[in-house]
């Protein structure tokens, strides 16, 4: 029975965290079911007696939020059973091997310890198991964003979007800032409960109440103090320095239903629509922007292929017509020898010839990027699979795009690439603006656009090829995790979709402009560019999880370390046993604690 309630437990967390998520009920998500969504896990886990349990219900926990939250994977076309199946699994197994971690303070919390707590003796150990379990989640969120198997979806930093004043922290210690206030506030809820329950039965509780006090003080202080901080970041007026007039196109087609014919079209009617918009005001058009995928055959050998097609106006043609940059999605071969492909955002001038290409840099594992492609027999099994036997090959520049519009100085560094657009790059006085284009996958990953930040980037234009998902809680989910780059870095962030959402984010995560889901539109905009600002997050990267690690293996060190004295000392302190009886005992008779040789 007891068993049973515990995996209900964790069921039930798993239910209100992927509640808490953008989903097709809250399509913003929701902070305030997030805030109480650990509570029921916490409360399992510190009445489980073994790893080996412990395990189980993070594991039942980590499938159950992935599953719920990320069931649209499922319509991913022939890589369902990667995306899906496989990822459901391996986050749950991922999620039990960091839960034992977190389970490690309430695994050597026996009868002593309590006795200890109860007593005034160990002030600090309640404190340290609140504050252990939120770090502890938040490190393991960090692990599952990070890597070959990354995927930075179903954490508690992607409820907040409606809590702007909470998710300006994102500058400072990245989306995990959020994430830890979120799982502190849950475990301190869940400790509560417990110190209630077992207090009813212990007439001189004070101690524990004092200790469980000081903590909810101090996530009061963090609180108070990232909302104070929010406030002044969301409310602060920041000089815009230059535009970039942009048209963004959402053909609402999907590449993989068929070739690119279609979109082509689609789009060159919408581009120049929005286009002739913006000449109608007396304004000049600066780029054009197309989504993910739009163009399906191979650069540069498909050159030839885009200046005889679509046959009523080749695209070549149009982009020389409308004369405007474009950036489209499209694949390039990197290697000829190798058979090698990317992922691209691909350029054209604005006389509509290729002028480079940027390469997807983080890609989607088992469906883009599959391991041990080199070998025929794990190609011929993917091809039986999936259809496809090669997948992509990651890109290795930073790569930025410097668009004609104003002054801006060009740096030059060896671990980034500029395909310029300006005459004279080396003493021009034309204006520009430097433009990077993570491709879809690419935003949600702080690392990538910490590189392309400081490899001068002033704009992050994300495209991004979603409308396979089918629901709005798939694109909702994929702009909540992107909009908190725009925040990281204090830049402004465009994304141009095929199906949403898509639109303009100021760099205090605020939705400037923005287009209907699932339609097909375009719409163009003055994009504002600001002074690049050097954050703490840009400084440090993910510093709040290395601090996490570093002190958790120093508190680990610390307690085998204690254990091991007493040992020595032929101390168990498992020899002393605590009755609730011995309370009135304590009343006639009160003992000096500090007598006792722990």
């Amino acid at each position: 029975m007891f068993r049973n309630l515990q995996v209900f437990y964790s069921l039930f967390s798993g239910l209100l965290v992927a509640l808490a998520i953008p989903n097709e009920l809250y399509l913003l998500g929701s902070p305030v079911i997030a805030l109480f969504s650990l509570v029921p896990l916490y409360i399992a886990v510190s009445q489980t007696k073994t790893y080996r349990k412990a395990f189980l219900l993070f594991f039942i926990h980590g499938v159950t939020i992935h599953l719920l939250s990320s069931f649209w994977l499922g319509y991913f076309k022939d890589f369902a059973i990667f995306t899906l199946g496989a990822s459901d699994i391996g986050s749950g197994v991922y999620e039990g091997l960091c839960g034992l971690l977190i389970y490690f303070p309430f695994r050597h919390s026996d009868k002593s310890s309590h006795l200890q707590e109860f007593s005034g003796r160990l002030p600090f150990f309640l404190p340290l198991r609140i504050i252990w379990f939120a770090a502890l989640y938040t490190l393991w969120e960090y692990f599952k964003s990070t890597g070959f198997l990354a995927y930075p979806w179903g954490t508690l930093s992607m409820t907040a979007y409606t809590w702007p004043l909470l998710t300006q922290s994102a500058a400072i210690a990245g989306p995990y800032a959020v994430s830890f206030m979120i799982a502190l506030f849950s475990s301190l809820t869940g400790e509560g409960i417990l110190t209630l329950k077992k207090a009813r039965h212990i007439k001189y509780a004070e101690p524990v109440f004092h200790s469980w006090l000081v903590t909810f003080k101090f996530t009061c202080a963090l609180f108070s103090l990232a909302v104070i901080y929010g406030a002044c970041e969301y409310t602060l007026a920041r000089p815009v320095q230059k535009k970039l007039n942009a048209v963004l196109v959402q053909q609402n087609l999907d590449p993989w239903d068929g070739g690119d014919y279609e979109a082509i079209e689609i789009s060159q009617r919408l581009s120049e629509r929005e286009i002739d918009a913006i000449r109608e005001m007396n304004a000049h058009p600066d780029l054009v922007v197309w989504s993910e995928g739009v163009l399906t055959k191979k650069f540069p050998r498909s050159m030839m292929r885009y200046r005889t097609i679509p046959y009523d106006e080749p695209l070549t043609d149009f982009i020389n017509r409308m004369n405007v940059p474009f950036i489209i999605g499209a694949p390039v071969t990197v290697d000829t020898k190798g058979e090698k492909s990317s992922n691209c955002a691909v350029l054209f001038d604005k006389n509509g010839d290729f002028r480079g290409y940027y390469a997807k840099m983080h890609l989607v594992p088992f469906a883009e990027l599959v391991p041990g492609v080199e070998y025929e027999w794990v190609r011929r099994t993917i091809k039986k699979i999936a259809g496809f036997s090669r997948g992509w090959t990651p890109g290795d520049k930073y790569t930025l795009f410097e668009i004609p519009i104003s002054p801006e100085q060009v740096y030059t560094k060896s671990d980034r690439k500029i395909y310029s657009l300006c005459d004279n790059i080396a003493f021009t006085k034309e204006p520009s603006v430097l433009v990077s284009v993570p491709i879809c996958f690419d935003d949600a990953f702080g690392e990538v656009c910490r590189g392309l930040f400081l490899a001068g980037s002033e704009v992050f234009v994300n495209i991004t090829n979603d409308s396979w998902s089918l629901t709005k809680s798939a694109e909702y989910q994929h702009f909540v995790v992107a909009h908190y780059r725009a925040i990281e870095y204090r830049t402004t962030l465009v994304r141009s979709t095929n199906g949403g959402v898509t639109c303009i984010i100021d760099p205090a995560g605020k939705v400037l402009k923005s287009l209907p889901l699932f339609e097909e539109a375009a719409m163009s905009a003055g994009i504002p560019v600001y002074k690049r600002e050097m954050t703490t997050y840009v400084r440090f990267g993910n510093w709040l999880p290395s601090c996490i690690i570093f002190a958790a293996a120093l508190l680990i060190f610390l307690f085998r370390r204690r254990e091991m004295e007493e040992e020595k000392r032929g101390i168990s302190i498992n020899c002393i046993y605590y009755t609730f009886e011995q309370v009135e005992f304590l009343e006639l008779w009160p003992l000096d604690w500090s007598e006792w040789n722990w």
